[in-house]
Order: C-alpha cells, then sequence, then structure tokens
C-alpha cells in the first residue's frame, strides 16, 4: 500500500511520513511549505488528513459533511483546501477550511485546483472519455467552460 515520501528535489534526504495497511494518496503542500494534506482510508473510509513535512503524528482534518473525499488542493493563501467529493450522483467540489468545519459545496466537477490568487479553480467534468476543463470563480460562483484542448481534459494544475 503507498506511503508517504518526501525527500529533495535531488533524491536525496529521503523521508517516509507514513506507515499504515491501507494506501495514503494525492498529497498537497500547504502553501508555507511545513505540512502536507492527503487522503488516507486507515479507518476503512477515505479521509483528509495533515502530517508535518518534517514527520510526526498526523491529524484528521475536521471538515465534516464530505463523503469519499479525494485530489485535495490547498489555497495559496493557506484559507481553504479544494477537494473532490464522490455521491452518488457524481462528483462535487467542495472547500473546507484546514481548521475544520463543514464542507462547502460549490460546483459538480472533479480534479480541483486554485489559482495562484486563492480566487479560481480550474476543474474537469464530464464522462472520463471526453471530461472538459472549467473554469470557477469561487466567491460568485459563476462558471466558465475552457475550450477543449485535444481529447479529455483531467487532473488541471496551475503553473506555479
Amino acid at each position: 500500500s503507498p506511503d508517504l515520501y518526501v525527500s529533495n528535489i535531488d533524491g536525496s534526504g529521503l523521508k517516509q511520513l507514513s506507515l499504515t495497511r491501507e494506501a495514503e494518496s494525492s498529497p498537497c503542500w500547504s502553501p508555507d511549505n511545513q505540512t502536507i494534506c492527503f487522503i488516507s482510508r486507515d479507518t476503512g473510509v477515505p479521509a483528509l488528513y495533515a502530517i508535518s513535512a518534517s514527520g510526526g503524528k498526523r491529524r484528521p482534518l475536521a471538515i465534516s459533511g464530505a463523503p469519499n473525499p479525494s485530489e485535495p488542493d490547498w489555497s495559496p493563501d493557506g484559507k481553504w483546501i479544494a477537494f473532490t467529493t464522490k455521491t452518488r450522483a457524481g462528483f462535487t467540489i467542495c472547500i473546507g477550511s484546514p481548521q475544520g468545519g463543514g464542507a462547502i459545496p460549490i460546483v459538480d466537477g472533479e480534479d480541483p485546483s486554485w489559482a495562484p490568487n486563492s480566487r479560481a479553480l480550474i476543474f474537469c467534468k464530464g464522462p472520463d472519455h471526453a471530461k472538459q476543463l472549467y473554469l470557477l470563480d469561487v466567491p460568485t460562483k459563476q462558471v466558465k467552460h475552457l475550450a477543449r484542448i485535444l481529447e479529455s481534459n483531467s487532473s488541471p494544475s496551475w503553473a506555479k
């Protein structure tokens, strides 16, 4: 089962951060590069956790009302973590505070990635063979479809 590791960019200084029987996945860095948010299934269901990049004990992020979270992305201003939840109806992007509280559903879609200004999210939605990219202005919840690039689009990310 995959565990979390960190290293220097050249591969030196490899350090294991987690060791569980269940998979850890989708790590993302906090804006200050001191903490990593990730998904773990260690309790049997996917949940959001945070751990210091230097090691130590992981802590659950107490963001309620978001079943099966995946694909977290920490906003550059540090105020929010965007993530995907899977429900019977499909995929929904939610945001939640790293300090905990209720998840805020904001749009149907998956694979959210924060813009450098912490105001917009790029994400995708649609069937696997024809995912399309969208841009969401988080404060106004206005969504704009982006031109389709080649075939299916997934896992968008901003250059940071």
